[in-house]
């Protein structure tokens, strides 16, 4: 045995109870404290590295789970937009239509009893929407004066709105009649949007 570690052992036995278990006590202190400094506290910080690796996957995997949501929401959105794009486009009509147009208007008016006391199209005040590739757009004011009831003009505007064209109302003014009947006299005037297709052409 080394001579060095028997004096130590020879040293140890020499002290009475109490002293000896103080020494095993602060042996067994400093086994626990290297042991809580190069054992438990590396594997605490790797588990808290693993933790913040998992709430970062958590956060991204519950991101694209949002973001596919919202792609879907997206697409579908697109795909109405297109789709009323479309049912808009087949309503809109060449300016070679507008005599047709007028005619129809004229048509539906008197279905529903309304008297149409002016129906003309600004040509002068036409005015150019928009180019999409070689197709051109353009609305064509088209101004209405009339006279019947409420519910004959309101049947009116809705037949209008259901029919295969395209057109956005404004400057709408109702008066009454100066004779007191029930009919009113309506005035408003109605962009028809028009467009000429390169494919429609002659």
């Amino acid at each position: 045995m080394n001579p060095e570690l028997k004096k130590i052992i020879d040293n140890f036995n020499n002290l009475n109870d109490q002293t000896r278990y103080a020494v095993l006590g602060g042996v067994v202190l400093l086994v626990i404290l290297l042991d809580v400094f190069f054992l438990t506290l590396p594997q605490i910080g790797s588990i808290a590295d693993i933790n913040d690796q998992v709430t970062k996957i958590t956060t991204d995997t519950q991101q694209v789970l949002t973001d596919r949501a919202r792609i879907n929401i997206l697409k579908k959105d697109l795909q109405d937009k297109r789709d009323l794009l479309k049912s808009l486009a087949g309503r809109v009509r060449s300016p070679q239509e507008v005599p047709a147009i007028l005619s129809a208007i004229s048509s539906i008016a008197n279905e529903y009893g309304v008297k149409i006391d002016q129906l003309t199209p600004e040509k002068s005040l036409q005015e150019a929407l928009t180019t999409d590739g070689n197709d051109k757009y353009f609305a064509l004011p088209v101004v209405i004066k009339a006279s019947c009831g409420y519910h004959q003009f309101g049947h009116f505007l809705n037949r209008l709105e259901n029919e295969d064209m395209f057109f956005i109302m404004k400057d709408f003014v109702i008066q009454n009649d100066d004779k007191g009947s029930s009919a009113h006299n309506y005035s408003l005037t109605i962009d028809i949007i028009l467009g000429e297709r390169p494919s429609a052409k002659t």
